[in-house]
């Protein structure tokens, strides 16, 4: 049997998606500063791997905004 989308689920998915985009958040952040302003600190596999990491990192935080966007609307809140 499915579940029936409640408030309680959306606000677990709000309380959620707020943590997954600070995160996410932080770690866009870590992995453009290797691979850009400290690139000279860390070898080149480690650059290489900073660089793959920022686009799958910007996948991941689209998604969690999207979540976030979504949970917001389904508890009547403003969306932002």
């Amino acid at each position: 049997m499915i579940a029936q989308p409640t408030k309680k689920n959306f606000s677990m998915l709000l309380s959620f998606s707020n943590v997954a985009l600070a995160v996410t958040a932080l770690a866009m952040l870590v992995s453009v500063l290797i691979s850009y302003p400290y690139a000279d600190a860390f070898s080149l596999p480690q650059q290489i791997a900073a660089h793959i990491s920022t686009i799958v990192i910007a996948a991941f935080l689209k998604v969690s905004y999207v979540l976030r966007c979504l949970a917001q609307y389904n508890l009547g809140l403003e969306v932002r």
